[in-house]
């Protein structure tokens, strides 16, 4: 036990508020008024993601004091299902007692309430009841997509977070750890449906539409009641036909035919200059999360071997990185697709690459490694390799699922082949987008007949449409510019960002941030364009 005490007493050290974090708490006490008088247990509730991402917090005080006020209701914060250890639980509770750290940050903005689910025995049992009736049925890795409870759809949520908290790439079904993940999972819906329940829960925020903490998320969607996914550069309300954040790329061609003709014409003007500083070698060019560029110099050694054979690029993703995040694709995972190619290669007399982007997650390699193994056929190219020398060079096709390698080689004249109808780049026909995997195997089969025309302004309207129009300024003056200042994208998970944002604020744009979103979920408009 004393060993349990001391644990905690240093973790608590590490709980002890940075000053900037502390000058954040009392800014919130001070716009946002009358934070800290606690609304009366029972009456309507707006729940909202409980997490450490600092720029996240700033978006959560505007949305949660415009929802609570909307709905007379009070705020409060969950976590997703844990089974932590008695030093958790115990930390849990204290820095909650005592307001610690994040604990403080969101009751500054109005939070009277955390919830950390914890499932009791009744829920346990049925949840172990459900999970074996659905283990039971899964024959397939799409089964598990396709997993719902009570019309519910959770299967991707679930899929997406085995492979990213086991830092898995694809879910083997036989095995025990998945077994108990799937019945942890189910645990954690039967906690939300009994609390949806028990509670009135008006309105339901998180950080993503994907893994488990959006299954509150699916639940509210279930119920009627208003849904929310914000951050710092967005906030979309989901509806039952559009349960992901993001999916405004269906609409991107019907809407730019909307605007005006000189809108049209200097987006696309500055779309091109936008991708030409891409393809300079720029760094974070209107990708904010990149550290590296896919477009640097050549290197001295020729990359693709020379040949009269047709020449294939993979250009691979994270796996365990939610594959699911824009919807169901051709295959369940990324894992499912790279066996796809390659038995593929077993069938075709190409020559086929598989590329990494430069700043891969750790894991990556080791599989990508290990495909390599098993089909020879599969040539491994450096990560920093240029996409420049890579097209020089002579390739014909490149694959993706959704990648943004998309618009880039369609913008330098290469056709590209995705693996998915929920790809951002789905309104448009610089791409080929198969509807099936057998229409995608005979496509793979016959790229020799590939003759697609690429429309070169088809690739500078998507750009604009996807990275300029749809602005990403709804809290910031000018986020990008804000990112930089601070050092890089990962800064805005720091104490920086309250700085940042308190330099940046004053009471007028206050108001005008809470009227913009008033008006936004008044209007069930499905993102908050600025």
């Amino acid at each position: 036990m004393d060993s349990i005490v001391r644990r905690i007493i240093k973790k608590l050290g590490f709980y002890k508020a940075a000053p900037l974090t502390r000058d954040f708490i009392k800014h919130n006490l001070r716009y946002f008024t009358g934070a800290t008088q606690v609304k009366s247990a029972g009456g309507p509730e707006v729940l909202f993601e409980f997490n450490s991402m600092q720029s996240s917090h700033i978006a959560y005080s505007y949305l949660a004091n415009v929802l609570a006020a909307k709905y007379g209701a009070r705020i409060i914060a969950f976590t997703e299902i844990r089974t932590f250890p008695l030093w958790r639980s115990l930390e849990w509770n204290i820095s909650n007692y005592f307001s610690l750290h994040d604990f403080a940050i969101y009751r500054s903005f109005g939070t009277d309430g955390f919830v950390r689910p914890q499932v009791n025995r009744n829920q346990s049992v049925r949840a172990a009841q459900l999970a074996e009736h659905i283990y039971r049925g899964l024959k397939t890795k799409s089964d598990i997509e396709s997993i719902s409870v009570d019309g519910v759809l959770l299967g991707d949520l679930i899929y997406d977070s085995y492979l990213r908290i086991l830092d898995k790439a694809t879910i083997e079904i036989a095995d025990e750890g998945f077994k108990d993940f799937l019945r942890v999972s189910i645990g954690y819906y039967v906690f939300w449906d009994d609390y949806f329940k028990q509670h009135d829960v008006c309105a339901v925020n998180t950080s993503h539409a994907v893994y488990s903490n959006a299954i509150p998320l699916r639940l509210a969607l279930k119920k009627g009641i208003p849904a929310f996914v914000s951050n710092a550069t967005d906030v979309y309300r989901l509806s039952s036909k559009k349960m992901f954040n993001r999916h405004e790329f269906f609409g991107f061609k019907k809407e730019f035919r909307m605007l005006p003709s000189n809108i049209q014409k200097a987006g696309m003007e500055q779309a091109k200059k936008r991708i030409e500083l891409r393809f300079s070698g720029k760094v974070a060019v209107d990708m904010y999360y990149s550290t590296k560029s896919s477009f640097g110099p050549d290197k001295a050694e020729r990359l693709l071997e020379e040949s009269p054979r047709i020449k294939v690029l993979i250009a691979s993703h994270s796996f365990s990185d939610a594959p699911h995040v824009y919807g169901n694709n051709l295959f369940p995972d990324f894992y499912e697709w790279l066996v796809f190619l390659g038995k593929m290669t077993l069938e075709t007399d190409y020559d086929w690459y598989i590329k990494t982007h430069p700043d891969y997650l750790p894991n990556t390699m080791n599989v990508i490694k290990s495909f390599i193994q098993k089909y020879p056929k599969f040539h491994l190219l450096p990560a920093d390799s240029s996409h420049h020398q890579i097209i020089a060079e002579g390739i014909n096709v490149v694959l993706t699922t959704y990648g943004t390698i998309g618009f880039e080689f369609a913008a330098l004249g290469v056709p590209v082949v995705n693996a998915s109808l929920n790809n951002p780049h789905i309104a448009y026909n610089f791409n080929l987008h198969p509807k099936s995997v057998d229409e995608y195997r005979e496509t793979l089969r016959n790229l020799e007949q590939i003759n697609l025309k690429i429309d070169i302004n088809e690739v500078y309207e998507y750009y604009f449409m996807k990275h300029l129009y749809k602005s990403s300024n709804w809290l910031f003056d000018n986020y990008e510019k804000m990112q930089e200042e601070l050092g890089g994208y990962y800064e805005q998970y720091s104490p920086k960002i309250y700085e940042a944002w308190m330099l940046e604020l004053s009471f007028a744009k206050h108001a005008g941030i809470l009227e913009k979103l008033d008006i936004f979920v008044d209007s069930g408009e499905y993102r908050l364009d600025s």
